[in-house]
């Protein structure tokens, strides 16, 4: 269940086990995101863009400086208690008039022992949230072989347009993407 004070743009969700709370994060946070992108793109460096030995390579403080990136520029992190289990970030890449009306999702992960209770989908519900105020679509990638995430997204109101062949390299290997969208003027 998820319920969303306006005064603190904290989402709590409950399970039979934990309550969770999520919000945008801040530096304050950056050591805690830190330690959960780094076991994300070493677990799982086929889903995201970025490499864990870039990632690692940053300092403490540029990754503080990123998560307090403003409106345009954030990533929403979920709590079970004080611990960070879970990552979705927001972000408008290209401010041209032409094209800052785009936004994409983007480091959508949760920790192996937190999966499979809907949490993911809370936290892209944030970023959808959250996005629809500052962008008319909000796009994503993803690997055409990460059937749970498409799925996820497709419940979620995202359409395919696209597909980008060879969109990542890891290890040698060839990772195709699937582009989608979440148009909140609707279908033009």
């Amino acid at each position: 269940m998820l319920a969303c004070p306006a005064r603190t743009g904290m989402m709590v969700w409950r399970t039979m086990t934990a309550r969770l709370a999520i919000r945008p994060l801040t530096a304050a946070d950056a050591a805690a995101y830190r330690a959960l992108r780094l076991q994300a793109l070493r677990d799982h460096p086929e889903a995201f863009g970025a490499s864990y030995e870039d990632e690692a390579a940053r300092s403490l403080e540029v990754t503080a400086k990123r998560l307090d990136g403003g409106p345009l520029n954030c990533v929403f992190g979920a709590f079970a208690g004080d611990d960070l289990v879970g990552t979705a970030g927001f972000i408008v890449p290209d401010r041209s008039p032409k094209s800052r009306h785009k936004g994409l999702l983007v480091g959508v992960h949760v920790a192996p022992a937190h999966r499979g209770h809907g949490l993911g989908r809370a936290l892209v519900t944030a970023v959808i949230d959250h996005a629809r105020a500052h962008v008319v679509l909000l796009q994503a990638g993803v690997g055409v072989a990460n059937t749970p995430a498409l799925r996820l997204y497709e419940s979620l109101g995202f359409r395919h347009y696209g597909r980008e062949d060879k969109a990542l390299r890891v290890d040698g290997v060839f990772i195709d993407e699937a582009l989608i969208v979440l148009d909140f003027a609707g279908d033009t």
